[in-house]
Formats: C-alpha cells, structure tokens, sequence
C-alpha cells in the first residue's frame, strides 16, 4: 500500500497530465510542466515563457467515497449521493483553496484545476448547476476536469467562464 504523500502525489501528478493534454490540445499558449513543488504545487511555462503556478485538488463526495474508489475500502456500495450535496462539497473545496493560495509569495499567477472523482455526477451536472458554484477570483483560471456520463474522456472547463 503507498503512503500518504505518495498516493497524494500520485493523484496529483496524473491531474497535472489531464490538464496540460487537455489545455496543449485546446488552446494556443501551449504548457509545459517545469517543477513539482509544493506551494503551488506545479508550475507550468507557456510556449511565450509565462510561468504559470498551479494548485491541484480533487473532489470526493466525502471520505468513504474516496477509500472505496482509491481501493482502501471493503464496502462495495455507498449510500445516496445528491448533486447538490456534491455542489456544496466543491464550494467548500475552492473556499478552502482559495484561503490556501492567499497565503503564497507568488511572483507569477496561480491557477487551480480540480479533478472530478465522481462515478456518479460528470461534467455536464455541474454545468447545469453553474450558477450555484462558488467562482473565487483569486485565481487567474479554476479548471474543473471532469468524465461525463458514458463518455470515458476528460472534459474541461474553466468555472470563472462558465
């Protein structure tokens, strides 16, 4: 079993990979990883030369979710889970992330993607309820990866823009 820190930055290192594809595929100003640190915990440089600080989260619906779907659980079923619940979730998320990067001597902007974890709620949910969702101006961008419904590909959209 990995620890702690492993498994975090595991998870990390894989939402990074989402992002950068998903952006260099999308967009102009194509991104490359330039160090793994901790506050960011990423910082990308552009094809202009712009850095580019990156902070990760991930987004359970709540702590057993996270252990069955990490392997860590010997539950096989979870109870109810609501879309609203999840939006709630995600707000208190980019709250408490928002709080993090006030805390950063950055000399460069501060981006936040957030991977979606959910078998349940995809993309698309959380577009419906767009306007519920917390949008912390902190951040230069706040990407939001994530599998909708049958469609096995990463979807991403900036939450600021939406």
């Amino acid at each position: 079993m990995k620890n702690h820190n492993e498994e975090k930055f595991a998870l990390e290192n894989a939402a990074i990979e989402i992002f950068i594809n998903l952006h260099n595929c999308n967009h102009n100003g194509q991104y490359e990883l330039i160090e793994r640190r901790e506050s960011p915990d990423f910082v990308l440089r552009n094809s202009e030369g712009e850095l580019l600080g990156i902070e990760v989260a991930h987004l359970f619906y709540d702590f057993e979710e996270a252990k069955m779907l990490l392997g860590r659980s010997s539950n096989n079923t979870h109870g109810l889970e609501m879309n609203n619940e999840l939006i709630n979730i995600l707000n208190n998320l980019l709250k408490q992330k928002e709080k993090k990067v006030l805390k950063y001597e950055g000399i460069y902007p501060i981006a936040l993607v957030i991977r979606n974890a959910s078998p349940i709620f995809g993309m698309s949910d959380f577009i419906r309820d767009k306007e519920l969702i917390y949008k912390p101006i902190i951040y230069k961008s706040v990407w939001f990866v994530s599998k909708d419904g049958n469609y096995n590909d990463w979807l991403m959209k900036d939450i600021l823009k939406i």
